[in-house]
């Protein structure tokens, strides 16, 4: 059994260890690899992969990013090996905070690691056609004048300088603007298609948008209108999971996350 880094020639194996109610590891993996950002690692023996996982840096944070270890090898203890691993790569002085999404099964394995529980995410389904939304005309494409008001926004409402990797997906980015003030974006592209916005109609409008295409949603439960629009909207929450911290806890405004980005980055 040998810990090394995740390599291109890997991805063919990725489906065997793919969650069934998680995004594709297929792209999230080939995005790692590309990015100067990210750090995937494996687990493996005789070539066969037993565990996976990453590290995406930000400024001064850190979050690990799909964890996953084969059906065929769990009970083992590689859970907790290739977490190991991971917070061992990352410098605690440059990055103090370090960040996870825990599954049900990840939980008991990330808190004997010392992550903390900061607060909850409720994961929705569409169970029945959404009702008729009519599209706000004051939701507009990605245009570069608008790059450095959405790194603030982003930054303001996360608390972690995410620039880096918000500027790889920002070419596909809805936004909601007044007066040529950015109060909030949609990026179908980037993780789970988050929605952040720091006003709570355009929050609400982007979030019309963006259920056109999609059927899932996961927010912080201290968003309390969201989650109402979504029961209106006849989405059933059938699970919940939990944001847990490592270090310095950050402070941000999960009450305007109208979805998240993703496990791997909030």
């Amino acid at each position: 059994m040998t810990i090394s880094t995740f390599q291109e020639a890997d991805l063919v194996q990725l489906p065997a260890l793919q969650p069934p109610d998680w995004g594709d590891l297929i792209p999230r993996f080939r995005y790692f690899i590309k990015s100067d950002l990210c750090s995937p690692i494996k687990i493996s023996e005789n070539g066969q992969l037993m565990a996976i996982g990453t590290n995406m840096y930000h400024t001064n944070s850190v979050w690990l990013a799909c964890i996953v270890v084969h059906p065929a090898h769990r009970n083992k203890g590689l859970g907790k090996i290739i977490t190991e691993e991971l917070i061992s790569q990352v410098d605690r002085r440059r990055f103090p905070s370090i960040y996870l999404d825990a599954t049900e099964f990840g939980y008991p394995v990330y808190k004997k690691l010392g992550f903390e529980i900061e607060n909850c995410y409720s994961h929705f389904t569409r169970e029945e056609a959404l009702p008729p939304h009519v599209i706000s005309p004051q939701i507009v494409p990605f245009e570069a004048q608008f790059r450095t008001q959405i790194y603030k926004i982003d930054s303001e409402i996360s608390g972690e300088n995410r620039a880096g990797i918000l500027d790889d997906f920002l070419h596909s980015s809805m936004l909601y603007v007044t007066d040529n003030v950015v109060l909030g974006y949609y990026i179908p592209d980037w993780g789970d298609a988050p929605v952040i916005a720091i006003d709570d109609e355009a929050g609400i409008e982007l979030m019309k948008l963006r259920f056109q295409t999609q059927d899932k949603a996961i927010l912080p439960q201290e968003n309390a209108l969201a989650i109402q629009f979504l029961i209106q909207n006849n989405f059933v929450e059938y699970r919940f999971s939990r944001r847990m911290f490592l270090g310095l806890k950050k402070e941000w405004m999960p009450e305007k996350i109208f979805n998240r980005v993703s496990g791997s980055l909030g």
